[in-house]
């Protein structure tokens, strides 16, 4: 898949790379960014569902990124920031061109080239995909004088579980899915304690307790030892946050 969204630089005038606004730095892909610069394409960042963390931290991580790169913000769920994200590509574009979407799955690329053109015209899947949703690479017209590619999620090879799960891998496909789902309930506690308590009406006290009430809450039991299915609820915890039922934020490097 990597070749493919590699090949597909090479057929536009400007990369918009897609991240997750609550983890932008897990979310970028360096070695596209690198790619495209090298192939003497311009990168432009998009910070997506920024309606999921405090403004003021996507006003830090904006400031941050666009040391290297142009950077907008938006939320596809609220409709903010997508004229920004049009009129820039128009000027880097200079009215006309190609322009290619890349990034990991569950970033939102699709639903952002949905409300470019519109209406819809990309399929957008409600979980990730081993291989991101978008099988192939797709040619949409987004504009009278301007084509998008939307190309393939990219899952990494490489890089710990944590990681995976953040850039949209199946967690049906982690060979381990409670510790990714134990930091990210960390991560949530930490920036809002009773999310938890109020979401799944289960009380946290620490992660693995979490994962075993939360399972014995929903009765999710297995058959054989007759104890919580703690994968079941990790698993859970995952596509959840991905989903934005449960949410935290990152700050960028000093």
């Amino acid at each position: 898949m990597l070749n493919k969204v590699l090949a597909s630089i090479r057929r536009v005038d400007v990369i918009v790379e897609v991240l997750d606004s609550r983890e932008p730095d897990l979310t970028r892909s360096k070695e596209i960014e690198r790619y495209a610069v090298k192939n003497g394409r311009q990168v432009i960042i998009v910070l997506n569902k920024i309606d999921l963390i405090p403004r003021e931290v996507a006003d830090r991580w904006k400031d941050y990124l666009s040391k290297e790169f142009p950077t907008v913000y938006v939320s596809t769920k609220m409709r903010q920031g997508t004229r920004l994200l049009r009129d820039s590509i128009k000027e880097a574009l200079k009215g006309e061109g190609n322009v290619a979407f890349v990034g990991y799955p569950k970033t939102g690329k699709s639903s952002i080239v949905n409300v470019l053109k519109g209406r819809k015209s990309a399929s957008v899947s409600s979980q990730p995909m081993s291989t991101g949703f978008t099988k192939g690479i797709q040619l949409i017209k987004i504009d009278s004088k301007i084509y998008a590619l939307d190309t393939p999620g990219i899952i990494p090879p490489h890089g710990n579980p944590f990681e995976k799960a953040i850039r949209g891998s199946n967690p049906d496909n982690l060979e381990n899915p409670i510790p990714p789902a134990l930091i990210i309930l960390e991560k949530v506690f930490q920036v809002s304690p009773a999310l938890l308590e109020t979401t799944y009406k289960v009380n946290y006290l620490n992660g693995m307790q979490f994962l075993q009430d939360l399972a014995k809450h929903r009765g999710w039991i297995n058959k054989e030892d007759k104890e919580p299915d703690l994968d079941l609820a990790a698993k859970t915890v995952i596509k959840d946050y991905h989903n934005g039922k449960i949410t935290y934020y990152t700050l960028p490097p000093e």
